[in-house]
């Protein structure tokens, strides 16, 4: 389907992702629906990919994403108001995170409290200085050259980090937010990638 609403939606929806994300460098957008139900302010889904994004201070190298039928308020996109949402709809998918990208979250002030968290429980009084992916692992390392290896694992929808070691197995969990719930996670080529689904709420989806 093509023409002047469907850009338009298209529009409102890209406005809208680009609000709810700190940084996003490449999108891929698809729109799903009639153009019968897209006036009734009805997407039968939406499908995206992007690449360079920073959502909640966190980095992310991929993202690939498939949504649940949406509904939307049509009036206010044909007023030239922002999208909004008129339920909360649920959308599956898998995220990439490069270790770069996670040294770079660290350095966030939105992770600081965890990061400074974990590096306590871990090396002490150092400081947590960066991560590295490989071998199926997380390497954490501290900023007084120390490092150690650790295990990722979903318990119950969660992501949690073990540490490889004799004196400290406890596991600690990622915070993570509430609306998600992982399914599995795979470590390839320096690269970590969790697959799960989230629910994307009228509140959470409204602009900055």
């Amino acid at each position: 389907m093509s023409g002047p609403l469907l850009n338009l939606i298209s529009q409102g929806v890209r406005l809208w992702l680009y609000s709810v994300c700190d940084e996003l460098q490449h999108l891929n957008l698809q729109l799903e629906g009639s153009a019968l139900a897209m006036l009734g302010g009805n997407l039968e889904g939406a499908k995206l990919e992007a690449k360079g994004v920073v959502f909640q201070s966190l980095a992310i190298a991929t993202v690939e994403l498939q949504s649940e039928p949406i509904s939307f308020d049509l009036t206010q996109l044909l007023k030239g108001k922002d999208l909004k949402l008129n339920k909360r709809f649920r959308i599956h998918g898998k995220v990439e995170f490069s270790g770069e990208g996670l040294c770079k979250s660290i350095a966030n002030p939105h992770w600081l409290s965890f990061s400074n968290n974990l590096a306590i429980l871990l090396f002490g009084n150092s400081k947590l200085k960066s991560y590295e992916i490989s071998e199926n692992k997380l390497t954490l390392y501290s900023s007084q050259g120390e490092f150690i290896n650790c295990g990722l694992e979903i318990i119950d929808g969660e992501l949690w980090l073990t540490p490889i070691t004799a004196a400290n197995s406890k596991a600690i969990q990622v915070p993570l937010d509430s609306a998600i719930r992982l399914e599995e996670l795979s470590i390839n080529q320096q690269h970590l990638t969790l697959s799960g689904s989230s629910i994307v709420s009228v509140k959470s989806a409204e602009l900055k």
